[in-house]
């Protein structure tokens, strides 16, 4: 009987550290700009789609993608068809600030429906 309880408890430990470790492993994945781009555009289209954007706000969403899109391809030129690393961290700063956008709108949009 005590052999059966040490090994279900081993089994469980084993069970929960594989699925910390997973886990950890995902959230680690990094994502490339031009996935965040991606996502960034989706997350526009749909918010749109769900009316958590206006039009217009999308619009302007869209424009900033844009200039981003322009700056990155400026910057390529420049630098042999690659980003630098301080390009990139310039990027990521814009793509953040595009994010932070989204996410205000989406959150004034629920203040002002209640």
């Amino acid at each position: 009987m005590n052999t059966n309880k040490v090994l279900a408890f081993s089994i469980a430990a084993c069970f929960c550290l594989s699925v910390a470790f997973n886990q950890a492993v995902c959230a680690r994945r990094p994502i490339t700009i031009t996935q965040r781009q991606e996502a960034l555009q989706r997350d526009i289209s749909k918010d749109q789609k769900t009316m958590e954007l206006t039009k217009k706000e999308a619009d302007g969403l869209r424009d900033d993608m844009n200039d981003i899109a322009s700056k990155i391809t400026k910057m390529k030129s420049k630098n042999g068809g690659k980003l630098s690393y301080s390009d990139e961290g310039k990027i990521e700063k814009d793509l953040n600030d595009v994010s932070l956008k989204i996410k205000k709108l989406e959150l004034k949009k629920r203040v002002e429906s209640r």
